[in-house]
């Protein structure tokens, strides 16, 4: 009992070193300071400042009118009248169209065909076609959208004035033409703003990335200098780097737990990003992801020889995480070996968990799955993280010893 009481003890006191020299790593290391606070904060306002318009208003679409009736103005008149598109009518044919479209002077042609009113007002089928860059999945939704709600809309102005004509009024023939009503509603995203969709997952991904860029740029350093063993000297003992890998893990949570509230708090707010959770239930969530990746940091800092190593390796790990998170792309997509790939990454579960909470209203319980998944993550990192980290100090003792004996 004395025994476990005396491991203990030394255990709080290599916890308390362990954190105050981390702490004081990440302070005089400008690198690693301005990577943990000031790149966080800048990234994620200028970020969330840059998508802040949510979605694309009037994209330049060209029209070219070959009817020039009053019917066809109508139809101009609609299609400008649509929020996400600007009409241009200064084009007299299609090659003059696509020469301004190819100098991105536009972003889709709309052609009204010749004989548009003559062959509506005899009841033959006309066509509008529309051209719209497909390799820009932004402007080509708008465009596309637009011109197929107005082509609705116009279809039905017509079928209801022919049924109005036959002397039926004005709501039968609106039955008519619509004998199935359709009530479309948008779950979470109400606006379908492109920052309400993309920020909450960068938020996510970006604290995975910053950890890892500073446990990287720390661990090259020592491992430059070769100071584990000196810094943390409890490491060599028994159980002793369970203390130092959980203050390590503490440090780090307690600054995103200050980090976090600016974001979530004051940068969605000041740009119009619900937030559908309480603070608490962030908090609660965030801290096995942040374990989990702390502990993947100091695992695969094993492999970085040197600082600058660390900013190479995450900038090859950075889109792969937001590919392989299943809210770019369905996981369902992904083959059994990607999967599991993206399984084992922390970022998976965690932008998913950090997401559902933020924007869709999920109750804690709803992300049991993913809180639950980041634990495991945390439990299997750890294992690897303590085991690394043990054989760089007896690495660095054994190379001290062999360079004394030499000298």
């Amino acid at each position: 009992m004395k025994n476990l009481y005396k491991l203990f003890y030394k255990g709080i006191i290599s916890f308390k070193n362990t954190f105050r020299t981390e702490w004081n790593s990440i302070k005089s290391d400008k690198a690693v300071a301005s990577t943990f606070l000031s790149v966080t904060l800048i990234i994620l306002v200028v970020y969330t400042y840059i998508y802040s318009n949510q979605i694309i208003k009037e994209v330049p679409v060209a029209i070219v009118n070959q009817d020039g009736t009053r019917m066809s103005r109508d139809y101009i008149a609609m299609l400008a009248a649509t929020e996400g598109t600007k009409t241009i009518t200064s084009f007299a044919d299609l090659e003059e169209a696509k020469v301004a479209y190819y100098f991105r002077e536009v972003q889709g042609i709309v052609i009204i065909p010749k004989n548009f009113e003559k062959n509506i007002r005899s009841g033959r089928q006309t066509t509008i076609t529309t051209f719209s860059d497909a390799a820009n999945m932004l402007f080509y939704k708008r465009v596309l959208g637009d011109v197929t709600a107005v082509n609705g809309y116009f279809s039905a102005g017509i079928a209801v004035k022919k049924e109005m004509a036959k002397g039926v009024s004005f709501d039968e023939a609106q039955k008519n033409y619509t004998p199935i009503k359709a009530i479309s509603t948008s779950l979470f995203n109400t606006n379908s703003g492109y920052a309400t969709y993309l920020i909450p997952m960068l938020t996510a991904l970006i604290i995975q990335l910053v950890l890892l860029m500073g446990i990287g740029l720390l661990s090259g350093s020592r491992r430059e200098s070769k100071s584990t063993h000196k810094e943390f000297p409890r490491i060599l003992h028994k159980g002793g780097v369970l203390s130092v890998l959980l203050a390590k893990a503490c440090l780090y949570t307690l600054i995103y737990i200050v980090i976090i509230p600016i974001q979530v708090g004051v940068v969605y707010t000041l740009f119009g990003i619900p937030v559908r959770s309480s603070l608490l239930s962030i908090y609660v969530f965030i801290i096995p992801y942040i374990f989990s990746v702390v502990f993947l940091g100091i695992s695969i800092s094993s492999f970085f020889k040197r600082r600058e190593d660390s900013i190479v390796f995450l900038v090859l790990l950075s889109i792969p995480s937001l590919m392989l998170s299943g809210l770019s792309f369905p996981v369902e997509g992904f083959s059994k070996f990607y999967k599991f790939i993206s399984d084992i990454i922390p970022s998976t579960p965690g932008m998913n968990g950090f997401v559902k909470l933020t924007q869709m209203e999920a109750s804690f319980l709803d992300v049991i799955k993913e809180w639950n998944h980041l634990w495991l993550l945390t439990v299997i990192y750890f294992v690897i993280a303590a085991i690394s980290l043990k054989l760089r100090a007896k690495k660095e003792v054994m190379l001290k010893k062999g360079l004394e004996v030499n000298s």
